[in-house]
């Protein structure tokens, strides 16, 4: 008999162990200079000056593995928040999160596909009630043109008072006025789409910032804000649409 109870109660624990969700994919992201990390507390070297993040943030929408929908989790604790995007980086002086959890498992090699965006049905809603993360207030322009979508601030360390910025977003925006959110799809809409092929669920994602500067003079002239008519905004856009900023293969340059 006690054998028995020994048996199963082992089977149970087997059983138990079985029934449990597999856990969910975890997409991890790394800014890096040339193939070397970068951080709010170190400088790093671009241009032959010193520079150093103030902030570094950006939503990703529309996930996709092998052309199937994910949703975006969170834990428990946070209960008013939407599941169709995330918000990643960090505001120096704030918090960061560099890690994105997704409620599917993959543990195999996938085709890894998003957008550097918010979705139109969402992007120009009140950010007073939106739901998390679309109620931050530092990622948002006006109802008219939305939330930015990608903002890099940089400090320079090399020459006082002449930082670098470039913040991302839909442009050409159609509505009554700057408090109102326009009903038709903006003229610039600037949602950038990438795809990893051979996506490896075991490896960082790398964010390649020098692939976005490249043939650009960081200086406060090349600052852009979405301005489709400066030369500086037409380079990063060309250099985003490349799409080769996000990648798993990482290199340090000596």
């Amino acid at each position: 008999m006690k054998r028995f109870l020994i048996t199963a109660f082992i089977l149970a624990i087997f059983f138990i162990i079985g029934c449990q969700s597999e856990p969910n994919t975890k997409l991890t992201f790394i800014p890096v200079i040339n193939g070397k990390k970068i951080t709010c507390t170190h400088d790093f070297k671009f241009n032959e000056q010193l520079w150093r993040l103030n902030s570094f943030q950006f939503y990703l929408s529309k996930i996709k593995f092998n052309g199937i929908n994910q949703t975006v989790t969170y834990d428990q604790s946070k209960t008013d928040v939407s599941h169709q995007v995330a918000l990643l980086g960090t505001a120096c002086r704030g918090g960061k999160n560099w890690q994105l959890i997704l409620d599917n498992t993959i543990n195999k090699l996938a085709e890894l596909e998003f957008e550097l965006a918010v979705p139109f049905e969402l992007n120009h809603s009140n950010p007073l009630s939106s739901k998390a993360p679309l109620n931050q207030a530092d990622m948002f322009w006006t109802w008219q043109l939305g939330h930015k979508f990608f903002r890099l601030d940089m400090v320079n360390q090399t020459h006082v008072d002449k930082n670098w910025s470039f913040h991302l977003g839909s442009t050409g925006c159609d509505s009554a006025s700057v408090m109102r959110a326009p009903k038709v799809p903006c003229k610039n809409p600037n949602r950038v789409k990438f795809t990893i092929k051979q996506f490896d669920y075991r490896k960082p994602i790398y964010i390649h910032l020098d692939r976005l500067f490249f043939n650009l003079t960081l200086n406060q002239k090349h600052t852009c804000m979405g301005d489709a008519n400066k030369e500086s905004c037409n380079l990063l856009y060309e250099n985003l649409n490349k799409g080769d900023l996000f990648s798993q293969e990482v290199r340090e340059v000596k």
